[in-house]
């Protein structure tokens, strides 16, 4: 099991539609904020089913309205299974986003 924190910056004009397509994303929970219109969205990150939390991180990093992706927490432990369905396993992480 894998959680991360995440800063995703984009263009502040942006802001609205990057939020919108991070609440759809399997896993992921975003943080409301008063100033979120400075282009920095927090979001949360958890293996979903099929998808690891670093797998779902990187191709996020990947969209064109995003500028930047950054970790500020990460969380991987054998303590608790992966999703079913999911062949992943916690250090996924290490490997290249195009292997995940």
């Amino acid at each position: 099991m894998s959680i991360l924190g995440l800063i995703v910056r984009c263009q502040p004009q942006l802001t609205g539609g990057v939020a919108e397509r991070l609440r759809a994303e399997p896993g992921a929970e975003l943080a409301e904020r008063a100033d979120a219109d400075d282009g920095r969205l927090v979001l949360l990150l958890e293996d979903a089913p099929g998808r690891s939390a670093a797998a779902a991180m990187a191709a996020i990093a990947l969209w064109p309205e995003v500028l930047n992706t950054s970790l500020v927490y990460e969380y991987s432990g054998p303590d608790s299974p992966a999703p079913e369905g999911s062949d992943h396993q916690y250090t996924d992480w290490r490997r290249s986003p195009a292997a995940a």
